[in-house]
């Protein structure tokens, strides 16, 4: 099989296969670095509540929030190009699981050192957050190796199932998933209002262990996967 040809195909523009998710996480965490310094000038309590209040920061987001991007071009730009050279569609899905592999693989890696790095100095010494957050789990280490990985390579799988639904079925399918999403947010406020309990069982859902919720994170990954394995091989490209 050609898989190799696919990862090739994926690592010609440099750029847009690390280069810019690196560039991102870098000035993610320079800014966070500078608000370290200003907030921290404060004095100890002013540190001491920040440190607390950045468990909940979002600037990881600057590496993680582009692998659903890369999931996009993926099916997007790299797969009527597989097409177009010959390969064949199971040799494209292989090879382009093999790339979302190694980037869940890559990533998860230095999250986690740089995690690790960050509790050692306590937050680089300014009592900063930024990789030990909630979203790539604020345990031990191997917990954010394992939940950056799951979360990776599911956001990575769901980028790709998404891209895959619109060259399958067009306008449909964001009409009909704007739909769903609609018709479920309407479903949650219902409940969160007409129904006992209802809110507290959100509450409960939102705060189970962290083994629970590396479950769904594998499921939800495992589906996205799934659906796109599925509709590889019957989406039509123009």
């Amino acid at each position: 099989m050609r898989s190799r040809n696919v990862i090739e195909m994926h690592l010609v523009n440099r750029m847009l296969a690390f280069g810019w998710s690196l560039i991102a996480l870098a000035f993610a965490l320079v800014v966070i670095l500078a608000v370290g310094v200003i907030v921290g000038s404060q004095g100890p309590e002013t540190r001491a509540e920040m440190y607390y209040g950045m468990q909940w920061n979002g600037a990881i987001f600057a590496l993680l929030g582009p692998m659903i991007g890369y999931g996009f071009t993926s099916m997007g730009q790299y797969f009527p190009l597989a097409l177009g050279l010959g390969l064949t569609r199971r040799e494209f899905a292989a090879g382009v699981s093999l790339v979302f592999l190694g980037n869940a693989v890559a990533y998860s890696v230095l999250i986690t050192i740089g995690k690790t790095i960050e509790a050692a100095t306590e937050g680089f010494g300014l009592g900063i957050r930024f990789f030990d957050v909630f979203y790539t789990s604020t345990g031990a280490p191997w917990q954010t190796l394992v939940q950056t990985f799951l979360l990776i390579l599911g956001v990575l799988f769901l980028g790709a199932a998404i891209t895959s639904a619109f060259l399958r079925f067009g306008q449909v399918f964001l009409w009909a998933s704007g739909a769903v999403l609609a018709l479920l947010a309407l479903g949650i406020v219902a409940g969160l209002f007409f129904l006992d309990g209802f809110g507290q069982l959100l509450m409960d859902f939102f705060t189970m262990g962290w083994a629970p919720w590396m479950g769904v994170i594998a499921v939800i990954g495992a589906a996205s996967a799934g659906i796109w394995l599925l509709l590889v091989q019957r989406t039509q490209v123009s």
